[in-house]
């Protein structure tokens, strides 16, 4: 598929990578021409973030997002993103190359996780008091969690909250999830998640998780 078939309001992710250093925002196709599709722009404080990624400067734009025809997760590496203002609006010029003019398959859930085994509390909207359970492993888009037999959450979507040091810093994490799977494993029920929106601090502590074990 190519990048300038998607449709209008269609949901994207971005991701920034600066050698170590990496961070995600959602966005969404606001209009596309024969070369370019145009994203909203990130707001930080409040205002519109100008970035401008294109080959040479030392970063790497890549965009992911869900197949609009069989769902499946789907991605554009190392596109070029410009800052462009049209009718006094701030938005982002994505462009691909005759390289990655195609989406490539990308099912990020088999990438990246970091076992962590943290002790943690589940909560939903339902029960004001959380279920105690262990965090298994982590990634920039999902969680899953071990939970006794008995823990029947009352709806889908839930909060896990769990501490963790990491060089003697305290990391308090706290992420809003959609439970997309459950089994049961080695006599306890097994949950896997979807994070739901963007958070910076459990970016943050799956960053430093990341450093510490490529260090290791």
């Amino acid at each position: 598929m190519k990048l300038t078939e998607l449709l209008v309001e269609h949901k994207v992710k971005v991701q920034l990578i600066w050698g170590e250093q990496k961070i995600e925002f959602d966005s969404e196709v606001m209009g596309v021409d024969e070369k370019s599709t145009y994203i909203s722009a990130y707001n930080h404080n409040g205002s519109p973030l100008e970035l401008n990624i294109t080959p040479g400067k030392g970063a790497v734009c890549n965009l992911f997002t869900d197949d609009p025809q069989s769902g499946k997760r789907i991605s554009w590496k190392n596109v070029e993103l410009t800052t462009e203002k049209i009718n006094d609006e701030t938005i982002y010029r994505v462009k691909t190359f005759s390289f990655n003019a195609n989406s490539d398959h990308d099912d990020r859930r088999q990438h990246d996780r970091i076992v962590i085994q943290a002790k943690a509390k589940a909560f939903d909207s339902k029960v004001s008091d959380g279920d105690e359970v262990l965090v298994h492993d982590i990634s920039d888009v999902g969680v899953s969690f071990y939970a006794p037999l008995g823990y029947t959450p009352m709806t889908n979507q839930i909060t896990i909250t769990f501490t963790d040091n990491i060089e003697n810093k305290t990391f308090n994490a706290k992420v809003d999830c959609l439970i997309t799977r459950s089994t049961t494993k080695a006599g306890n029920k097994f949950f896997g998640c979807k994070i739901i929106g963007t958070n910076k601090d459990y970016q943050l502590y799956g960053f430093m998780k990341r450093l510490i074990k490529k260090a290791l």
